[in-house]
């Protein structure tokens, strides 16, 4: 039994899941004719995101935006006639695509952990990212380079001024600051040394590759980051593998997105360590937090603990107050680079929308947030296949 427009008749865990128009479907059109106006719905598994790239461009798919690479878009729009499609572009509105974040509750290494702590450390990192080489090499140049701040659109974006708060590309201001944290010494690779024992600093960086190839981003990240003496050590692993360490305290950096973050109060775990789960930012601090100090590590940096209050404070407020709440809350996490912005406001991310031209009613441009999943923010329900 289901209120929905359809009903399984084939579940998800063979290779076809299929579905049929429920009958008892409670919506009508304002013509009075009731809907769904399709009457089954097919969708077939696919071994990888290249195998789905494929039957994309080869026309064998109604309707396809998750896991279409925005990389493959000009084969995908040489394909347009041969696979009788057309393509929209839906860029969403969190910050950044790729984002790195720090492990800010650290403690297997000391010396590490306490320049993953640092602000000024934070900041020279991400003054020494070239975001626009990113932007043309994995974007195609249809990214927003900048901070993890969300898009101007949206009411809790604090300003287009923290767009580019220590997001632009300053090598030189990066080494001045990073000597001047004491971060002097270099190897002959020029590379700079641990202020404890003369060894290499090596920052570990851990990326996956899963909804964006993240690895490649990162090692691009690293390439840059020689220019200011930091080592970069890029792990590319398997997913489960990569949150197990999260969840261990393990990790230095985290690659990932900060997609949801648009709306910090639906979805905050990708800019503030709130609990525990998928903890990219310290997952002792989320204890911490969940636990209203009970179990985890405190923040020890004042600036953590009065955006977490303020998220805190936001739940009595109304929604104008709420609004003000979370763009002082993205002052913080911009000034503080908790997490570095590197490309954003994009369709990389479930963005890239190959439709049939046989389908109709089908909307120029679609929601992509976490908070409204495709395909159902285009109203499925009414799309119909053309006479």
């Amino acid at each position: 039994p289901t209120l929905g427009p359809w009903h399984t008749v084939k579940p998800i865990n063979t290779p076809t899941w299929t579905m049929e128009r429920n009958p008892y479907y409670w919506v009508v059109d304002t013509e009075g004719n009731q809907l769904p106006y399709i009457d089954n719905v097919v969708m077939t598994l696919a071994d990888n995101p290249e195998i789905v790239n494929l039957r994309a461009m080869a026309g064998e798919y109604d309707i396809q935006e998750r896991h279409i690479d925005l990389q493959k878009l000009p084969l995908i729009l040489d394909n347009r006639e041969r696979g009788n499609y057309d393509v929209h572009l839906d860029p969403a509105y969190n910050g950044t695509d790729t984002a790195l974040h720090f492990n800010l509750s650290y403690k297997d290494d000391p010396e590490v952990g306490k320049w993953l702590r640092s602000a000024d450390f934070r900041r020279a990192l991400s003054l020494g990212i070239d975001r626009d080489e990113l932007n043309q090499t994995f974007w195609l140049g249809l990214g927003t380079p900048g901070s993890a701040a969300p898009a101007e659109v949206m009411p809790e974006s604090p300003g287009p001024e923290w767009r580019n708060k220590w997001s632009t590309c300053e090598p030189d201001r990066a080494n001045k600051m990073l000597d001047a944290l004491g971060l002097t010494k270099k190897d002959r690779d020029g590379y700079r040394l641990r202020t404890d024992n003369g060894d290499r600093l090596v920052i570990q960086v851990q990326a996956v590759k899963a909804l964006l190839d993240w690895p490649k981003h990162a090692e691009m990240v690293a390439q840059q980051w020689r220019k200011i003496g930091i080592y970069a050590d890029v792990k590319e692993m398997e997913r489960g593998l990569a949150f197990e360490r999260i969840a261990a305290n393990q990790h230095h950096i985290s690659v990932w997105t900060n997609g949801g973050t648009e709306l910090i109060y639906l979805y905050p775990r990708l800019c503030l360590p709130v609990d525990a789960i998928e903890a990219h930012l310290g997952p002792e601090i989320g204890k911490w937090y969940s636990s209203d100090g009970k179990q985890g590590m405190e923040p020890p940096d004042p600036e953590l603990k009065r955006a977490l209050a303020l998220f805190r404070s936001a739940a009595g407020q109304q929604q104008d107050e709420r609004n003000k709440t979370a763009q002082e809350i993205w002052k913080i996490l911009v000034d503080q680079q908790y997490s570095i912005g590197t490309v954003g406001q994009s369709p990389a991310q479930f963005g890239v929308r190959i439709v049939s031209r046989r389908l109709g009613n089908i909307p120029s441009r679609v929601c992509i947030a976490q908070h409204c999943r495709t395909p159902g923010t285009s109203h499925p329900e009414t799309w119909f296949f053309k006479a």
